[in-house]
Order: C-alpha cells, then sequence, then structure tokens
C-alpha cells in the first residue's frame, strides 16, 4: 500500500556554515524544489514525521541540491535534520504524466525480487548513473547488490504491494555475492 506522504529527497550532511544541507533528490525534475515549498522530515515512508521545513534556498551541485531551510542558520541544527527524507503528502505531489510512471520515493523499501534466486533484499537507494538509475539492494550480512533500472532487467514495479521483480544478467549476482 502506498504511504500518504511521498519521499523527494534524502538530506546527506551539513554543508558550510550557513546551515545549508547536501540533499539527493528522489525525483526526476530538481526543479521541485523551490523556495516557500513545505516538506516533512521522516526517517523513512512509513514513519510518522518528526518535523517540518520550508525551503528557503536551492542550489544545484554535481554532488546534489544544496538547500537551505528556514530556522536553519548554522551547521549545528543542519546537522540534526541529517539522515531524515523530505517528503510531501501524496495530495500536495504533482501529478505523473501517464500509469507507467512511478515516484522514485516509493520504490525505497521495497522488496527486490529476481525469478531465478529469489528475494535478494530492500531497494535502499537509486543512484543516478548518467542516463539511466542503478538500484542499490541491501540484505543484512550480504554485499549490497548495484542492478541497471533497465526495462530488459526490471520485469515489473509493484508499488502497491512493495515489490520489484527482475532478471538479473548472467553474473551479476555472483559479482556482488559470491558463487549462488
Amino acid at each position: 500500500m502506498k504511504s500518504p506522504r511521498l519521499l523527494i529527497g534524502y538530506l546527506r550532511r551539513a554543508h558550510g556554515v550557513r546551515g545549508d544541507i547536501l540533499a539527493k533528490s528522489l525525483t526526476d525534475d530538481d526543479a521541485r524544489f523551490m523556495e516557500g515549498l513545505g516538506c516533512l522530515l521522516v526517517k523513512n515512508k512509513d514513519c510518522e514525521p518528526h518535523g517540518k521545513v520550508t525551503i528557503t534556498r536551492v542550489r544545484a551541485t554535481p554532488s546534489g541540491l544544496l538547500l537551505g531551510f528556514r530556522g536553519c542558520d548554522d551547521r549545528e541544527t543542519a546537522r540534526r535534520y541529517c539522515g531524515s527524507y523530505l517528503a510531501v503528502n501524496r495530495e500536495d505531489a504533482i501529478e505523473l504524466r501517464d500509469e507507467d510512471e512511478f515516484y522514485s520515493g516509493d520504490l525505497v523499501g521495497s522488496r527486490v525480487i529476481d525469478r531465478t534466486l529469489g528475494d535478494l533484499g530492500e531497494l535502499i537507494d537509486l543512484i543516478d548513473a548518467g542516463g539511466s538509475e542503478v538500484l542499490v539492494v541491501h540484505k543484512t550480512g550480504e554485499k549490497d547488490v548495484l542492478i541497471p533500472f533497465l526495462k530488459s532487467i526490471v520485469q515489473s514495479v509493484d508499488i502497491e504491494a512493495g515489490t520489484i521483480e527482475v532478471v538479473l544478467p548472467e553474473g551479476l549476482y555472483e559479482l556482488y555475492r559470491g558463487q549462488s
């Protein structure tokens, strides 16, 4: 089931002394981050918000977005926000263009299942690989598996069930987690 909140960014680390925070965008369009945008702070998409923030500054960098927030004017305050996701209420989100689209933030926390190998773990991140995205799949006690988000590999995405079905190319699993 979809969360009532949509994750739009992840606050990585404090930057500078003015309270700016380096953030990873979980949207396909960084222009959605604008001055005056109100967001909720959450630990993950299913948690209750632990705060509210309003964006006051936005600057794109090669490492991500530098965001400033109302009331966050120093490095120490910025550090307290780090490790949280920025979320908006789903009804306030920008509409998707068609039924084959989804919000990247809805994928975080999904189980990734290979048709042959079974449960590979939980999707913890999506990395922009310059033209396509890469799924970062984590399983406790195992190395993370990086899976290209390509139609030839990702067979289905079920947001409601919280699953992503994949067919890994030969050798990919062994590259990260040894022999099967």
